[in-house]
């Protein structure tokens, strides 16, 4: 395939410069010093930091982003792409296409009126992508894209007409992810710091709630004022639950609209965003881990979700979720159909020794049932209802621990290995053994007086562990697997 960009230098549209302005706004972060230092420094400098402190930031980001614009080119070769950038600290990238491993061209909504694109290469190894070119006609972006692709396989140009597999998602489904995965929920906790400011804020918001009209009226009509106002609380904190759960929802929908997936051959690709669309890919070959999740949301609901990672997507002890490949709700039959589409076995579930529950009961029930007898004899309870309150940590603990070991089983056979844990959702994990990096066996003191022990295997994607194992067992599944790596002939990347 020949493009308009071969063997010369070429620049990208103007317009991309609102992509390099876009991309700066993160490393505003970086002057945080300065500003306390403004702050603190007294009203004079708190003055002059808000009256001259956000013009020359924005100024700062409008001269670097058409700097990045007007010194950024690109050139396409043969087989590698060259990119230089860089004023004062000059830099000069080049990728081969052998060692690309993701590609994904990206139609933000401020290029589609255009029809530019941002297309972006990752390559083997890395934890980021290494080459980015902003602001290219999307015909282009596509083309560079398949270029690559046929590259690789060494497949005659263009995709087959009739795709071996599609799915697409409704707005409806894709918002059940919303619902299923509300990571807003998790900022509730950043408001402890603020716990000092809730006891006079909650007195004023009584006394506010107090004097609703509705509020008056359950008043009047018999009920306390306290009641009253606690009734109140409680429809308002319910309505902010509703509104939350509603922004994740809106969320979802617009970062994974349209959402579609197809397959040609052993190369899967999914096209999805409403505002900002995304085209990203995946080659069979490349996927190290493979995750299965249902929380308990999605447990209600009937859905799944399906995460791909590749090498090079964990990188210093994170994982680069926005990098992998997701598929993101998906129906018990289409999960089912799907997993055939990736050439998952039935699994064979293993259980782990039982002895996991009591290890973890004896640990955490003894250290919550000190915390509790402490505490309630600190409010001078005696000795014996003290021990009584904590001795209940012990039945519960065990409950917990016996339904979370059911669950926690494995799987393996030539050229996979999976794990299930769970409680009342679950996670599914598969991994290629093939592909594993690091295998051990761990021996605590304690348990290796048992015979037991954890089997512990290291992917690109991080470590999984399968516990609780007899020492046997461990090392025999140990040499398996060094036998299934030894073996290997497969392509990585």
């Amino acid at each position: 395939m020949s493009t308009p960009s071969d063997h010369k230098w070429q620049r990208i549209s103007p317009v991309s410069a609102v992509y390099f302005f876009i991309k700066a706004i993160p490393n505003l972060v970086n002057l945080w010093p300065l500003a306390a230092g403004a702050v603190a420094s007294g009203e004079k400098a708190r003055e002059f930091l808000l009256i001259y402190g956000a013009p020359l930031a924005l100024v700062l980001l409008l001269l670097n982003a058409l700097v990045q614009y007007w010194v950024f080119r690109f050139n396409v070769g043969s087989d590698h792409i060259q990119i230089r950038s860089g004023l004062f600290h000059r830099k000069r990238l080049s990728l081969d296409f052998a060692r690309v491993q993701q590609s994904d061209v990206i139609k933000p909504f401020y290029f589609r009126p255009l029809g530019l694109a941002t297309l972006g290469f990752e390559s083997a190894g890395s934890g980021q992508q290494e080459v980015n070119i902003p602001g290219i006609p999307v015909a282009l972006a596509e083309a560079l894209r398949q270029r690559v692709l046929d590259y690789q396989v060494a497949a005659p140009e263009g995709a087959p007409s009739e795709p071996d597999y599609q799915l697409s998602l409704s707005p409806t489904e894709v918002a059940r992810y919303g619902l299923m995965h509300n990571a807003l929920l998790f900022l509730a906790p950043l408001a402890a710091p603020l716990g000092q400011y809730l006891g006079p804020a909650m007195e004023s918001w009584v006394s506010w709630l107090q004097r609703l009209p509705w509020v008056e009226t359950l008043t009047h009509s018999g009920w306390s004022a306290f009641l009253a106002a606690l009734l109140a609380g409680v429809v308002f904190i319910l309505i902010g639950i509703v509104l939350l759960f509603a922004v994740s929802m809106l969320t979802a929908t617009v970062y994974y609209g349209n959402y579609s997936l197809v397959r040609h051959g052993d190369r899967f690709q999914a096209h999805f965003g409403f505002a900002t669309q995304r085209t990203r890919g995946l080659r069979l070959h490349k996927m190290q881990r493979l995750q299965i999740t249902q929380g308990v949301l999605a447990r209600l609901l009937r859905r799944h979700s399906l995460l791909i990672s590749k090498a090079g997507h964990f990188q210093q002890g994170k994982a680069q979720l926005s990098q992998r490949f997701i598929v993101p709700v998906l129906t018990d039959e289409r999960l089912k159909t799907l997993r055939d589409q990736l050439t998952l076995p039935d699994p064979d579930w293993r259980s782990i020794h039982p002895w996991y529950i009591a290890d973890y009961t004896l640990t955490f029930a003894t250290l919550s049932a000190l915390a509790t007898g402490a505490i309630a004899f600190s409010f001078g309870q005696n000795a014996w209802e003290s021990l009584g309150w904590a001795l209940l940590w012990y039945p519960t603990f065990a409950l917990i621990l016996w339904r979370r070991w059911s669950q926690t089983r494995y799987h393996i056979q030539p050229d996979w290995l999976a794990v299930h844990h769970g409680f009342i959702g679950h996670k599914e994990q598969w991994i290629l053994t093939g592909k594993l990096q690091k295998i051990s066996v761990h021996e605590p003191p304690i348990l290796r007086r048992m015979g037991l022990s954890h089997l512990i295997v290291w992917t690109t994607d991080g470590p999984t562990t399968i516990g609780y194992l007899p020492v046997e067992t461990s090392r025999s599944l140990r040499d398996r697997l060094l036998a299934d790596v030894t073996e290997f002939h497969g392509a990585w990347f």
